[in-house]
């Protein structure tokens, strides 16, 4: 793109060249991603930049790249004096949503102006693993959590409904032989339990060390997103943390820590919202 703008965030650097762990990097581990999605987010996070500053109407960004805008802003230095100082040579400031169902519509629709604004500037459609549809941007992130490894078990939902299917198919799979007719109720239900506990324990040891997908989730996405009061790209705020929305979106949140006593709890990571 021969834009002098795109040029300057094109050549622009997240990673510190010295740095063991860099921005890059921090961002997969806080989430839990690898870090080639990692790396693909930090490029979106730059063409959601620039579209702060082009697009002429106030921009929103997906859950992903709003994480991105998020460990951004910690990062003062390169935030404030070399991105928005020498790159955009304006402020772009971050503002939660006040909640509520009018900001909730307002941010929904700012989200979907910026999905137009990136196919019409990029001549192609956002990756929906980093851009997904409105509908589950704003669905899902009310969801999210940030929790510890130390206190949490992560138990995928996927995983959970292969443990299920796989322990139907074994009670058919005896109930036609006739075998499970000889076996008493009480057997048949220590013999699931200690399938479960076979098949989840390892799995669950794996997730541990692998770490969650939220590890930094924040509760963003209350019915938010992020977006410019003006079209300058110099108050881009952002509704997707903070507060959340007053409640509107669907979807109750998922099992909390049980802080303050020692106990772990199950915590249940999902690709929708948990039916908890």
């Amino acid at each position: 793109m021969a834009h002098p703008l795109w040029t300057k965030l094109s050549a622009f650097e997240f990673d510190a060249q010295q740095a063991t762990l860099t921005f890059t990097r921090r961002l997969a581990r806080d989430n839990g991603w690898s870090a080639e999605l990692a790396k693909r987010v930090v490029d979106e996070y730059r063409r959601f930049l620039f579209l702060s500053q082009v697009a002429g109407h106030p921009v929103t960004p997906s859950d992903e790249v709003d994480q991105a805008w998020h460990l951004h802003l910690v990062y003062t230095r390169s935030y404030w004096d070399e991105l928005c100082g020498r790159v955009l040579e304006q402020p772009l400031h971050h503002g939660p949503t006040r909640g509520g169902p009018v900001e909730g519509g307002k941010f929904e629709d700012w989200y979907e102006r910026t999905l137009g604004s990136y196919r019409e500037w990029f001549g192609e459609a956002p990756p929906e693993d980093i851009w997904p549809s409105s509908r589950e941007r704003f669905g899902r992130a009310p969801t999210y959590r940030r929790i510890s490894l130390l206190d949490c078990l992560i138990i995928p939902r996927r995983l959970l409904s292969r443990v299920a299917v796989a322990i139907l198919t074994l009670l058919v799979a005896l109930g036609t032989s006739g075998f499970i007719a000889d076996i008493s109720p009480l057997a048949i239900v220590i013999g699931v339990v200690v399938l479960v506990l076979l098949i989840l324990i390892p799995m669950l040891i794996a997730s541990a060390g692998r770490g969650g997908r939220r590890s930094d989730g924040s509760g963003c996405g209350g019915g938010g997103g992020c977006g410019g009061d003006d079209t300058t790209g110099g108050d881009s705020g952002c509704g997707s943390g903070c507060g959340g929305c007053g409640g509107e979106a669907s979807g109750k949140p998922m099992i909390q820590p049980i802080a303050g006593t020692g106990q772990i709890s199950i915590w249940i990571d999902t690709d929708w919202p948990c039916l908890v």
